[in-house]
């Protein structure tokens, strides 16, 4: 399912795939979610709030369907975009991974901070909200001789 589940994400609508993460986002707790306009987004696909501890954080999120690495130039360009949405963090989520480059500028000294959600912890985030997934339980029946010789009298015992 997991496998079914990633061959999906990569071929979705781009734009599905945002509004697919704003529900994601919503289910997780955060307020305020919206997709950015399609064109002219500044590098950013949703915004949201989240509370964290006692204080409400502004996120910006870039969202890729693509399997293959995610450069830094696209966490660049994230950060960049922070101030235009009074944002103080931001969040790369990709169907793929990331490359050694990115993942070391994820936490810079100085910089803010931008989280990397690569396509297994996605999987792990929409099945653990129960986003495409469908969860069914599977019933175990046991034989049980104890209950099949007794009656309303007691056991059955032979005299």
């Amino acid at each position: 399912v997991r496998e079914q589940l990633l061959e999906f994400l990569a071929e979705i609508d781009p734009f599905l795939f945002e509004r697919l993460i704003r529900r994601l986002l919503e289910e997780m707790g955060y307020q305020n979610v919206e997709v950015t306009s399609p064109t002219n987004d500044k590098g950013v696909d949703v915004v949201g709030d989240i509370e964290v501890g006692i204080t409400a954080v502004r996120e910006v999120i870039q969202v890729k369907r693509q399997r293959t690495n995610i450069q830094r130039q696209v966490l660049d360009a994230l950060r960049g975009s922070l101030h235009r949405f009074s944002a103080m963090q931001g969040t790369i989520i990709t169907v793929g991974n990331f490359s050694k480059g990115t993942k070391d500028a994820a936490f810079e000294m100085g910089a803010a901070p931008i989280a990397l959600i690569d396509g297994e912890k996605l999987l792990d985030l929409l099945i653990e909200n129960g986003l495409g997934v469908r969860k069914k339980s599977i019933e175990i029946l046991e034989l049980d001789e104890g209950t099949l010789a007794e009656d309303e009298e007691g056991p059955v015992t032979e005299e």
